[in-house]
């Protein structure tokens, strides 16, 4: 019999209240199942950390790829020139864009690139005004485990110039 026990048997023998469970008449407590309830609740606090995780990872990976895309994009609407006056003047700072053609170039470069694996890519905008191709690009967010709280798109923009430096 430990001390514990042995002083509250000659606590309860002498009418000392101690305070204890007992004396509010609740009987002795049984804590086998507090351990169980507190396992479950960790794992699913782990597994909504991986879950979560895996998302927002998912999440990152598809922004990185639609930027990465949308300078590609940019930059091959930014070589897009103006052959008239390229061969008209040269390459020079009067060169521009031919800002007819920016928006094609931007859209077959993309046709011809890994592009088409993107499921719901839309070009939102080409905008050009002769020294500067803005692009604007947006898909479905694509995550494997909340997908149906995920209706969202992802829009990323990028901006290419042209420019010439002088050979002399």
């Amino acid at each position: 019999m430990s001390s514990g026990d042995r002083v509250s048997r000659w606590a309860r023998q002498r009418g000392v209240r101690t305070g204890g469970r007992e004396d509010a008449g609740l009987g002795a407590r049984d804590d086998s199942g507090s351990v169980l309830l507190l396992g479950v609740v960790a794992v699913a606090i782990g597994l909504l950390a991986i879950v979560v995780g895996v998302d927002s990872s998912a999440v990152f990976l598809q922004r990185r790829a639609l930027v990465s895309l949308a300078d590609a994009g940019a930059l091959a609407g930014a070589q897009a020139i103006d052959l008239d006056t390229y061969y008209r003047d040269g390459a020079a700072a009067v060169t521009g864009l031919d800002q007819r053609t920016v928006a094609t170039r931007v859209r077959s470069f993309l046709a011809q690139t890994d592009a088409v694996e993107i499921e719901g890519l839309r070009i939102e905008r080409v905008e050009s005004d002769g020294s500067h191709v803005e692009i604007v690009l947006s898909a479905p967010i694509r995550v494997p485990f909340l997908a149906a709280l995920a209706d969202e798109r992802i829009t990323v923009a990028s901006r290419a110039r042209l420019s010439y430096r002088e050979v002399s």
